[in-house]
């Protein structure tokens, strides 16, 4: 099967630019979108994304992702953390924003591909995935949602922070974590904080998740060490309808890693994909 790729910028919050990329099989009809939200610390072209896109691809999907506006990363550098003053600004309700901006992409026309905008789905990986269950329970747009290890609250990084870590954060007006891949000390805004206080009520993940109406399809790493499973259960108890699929013996990124330099994907990723893929094909047959 032939699979084409299309690369695109588009402005995101604050009007800084989003790097995305589509790839799709040659169609006669209009495709069904998959929208991808890469979680913390991720960007759109993470350890082997462009694998998974081929799968969906293949699958009759076109398969979108994209570098959130406030990811540190650039259209000149896309896979790196460049714009760290970006970066110390993230924010969820400027993500909520992206991803608004996206959809208004989907929706416009494309010479070179026609999209579905009846059938566009959210998938969310990580921190990312707490941005995908907020936006879908606000959008009807969203008619499907998938979450891979997603956080069941919009408190990340900075949850498990003491009350005297946190005076310090205001103080400073920003933390800084280590990334173990690139050995760069990123800095976290202290105005995260002042967001998540005064929006408690967009972002409380748990109300969202109870909202939900689209069909939703839970992964999840068994042995997942930065977000625990736990999290992928709570969620199923805030939404019954929700189906959970775990993937045994992995972890958050599904025995994935950057860069993936392998020319196929990992079974615990391949499996991931798989699922996804059947639970769209199932929605769009329902």
């Amino acid at each position: 099967m032939e699979i084409n790729h299309q690369e695109y910028h588009v402005a995101g919050s604050n009007s800084i630019p989003m790097s995305l990329d589509i790839s799709f099989p040659k169609s006669a009809k209009a495709l069904p979108v998959v929208i991808y939200a890469h979680g913390i610390n991720g960007f759109k072209d993470w350890g082997g994304m462009d694998l998974i896109a081929q799968k969906f691809a293949e699958a009759g999907f076109a398969f979108l992702k994209f570098n959130f506006s406030h990811n540190g990363t650039t259209p000149a550098r896309p896979t790196e953390f460049f714009d760290l003053e970006a970066y110390q600004e993230d924010s969820y309700l400027k993500r909520q924003k992206d991803l608004e901006r996206i959809l208004k992409f989907v929706e416009s026309p494309h010479p070179e591909l026609e999209l579905d905008s009846e059938n566009i789905f959210l998938i969310g990986h990580s921190r990312g995935g707490a941005d995908a269950i907020l936006a879908t329970a606000k959008d009807s747009r969203f008619k499907a949602l998938i979450t891979w290890a997603a956080v069941s609250h919009a408190r990340t990084p900075w949850d498990k922070l003491s009350p005297e870590e946190i005076k310090d954060w205001a103080e400073q007006g920003y933390f800084t974590r280590k990334n173990g891949r690139t050995n760069q000390d990123l800095p976290i805004g202290y105005s995260l904080y002042e967001e998540y206080k005064a929006h408690k009520a967009d972002l409380d993940v748990e109300a969202a998740a109870r909202a939900i109406k689209a069909p939703w399809l839970i992964i999840h790493g068994e042995d997942d060490e930065a977000v625990f499973i736990k999290h992928a259960y709570d969620l199923k108890q805030w939404q019954p309808e929700a189906r959970v699929a775990v993937i045994p013996e992995t972890g958050h990124t599904f025995d994935r890693q950057h860069p993936w330099n392998n020319a196929d994907l990992p079974e615990a990723s391949l499996k991931k994909v798989n699922r996804s893929i059947e639970f769209l094909q199932e929605v769009l047959s329902a």
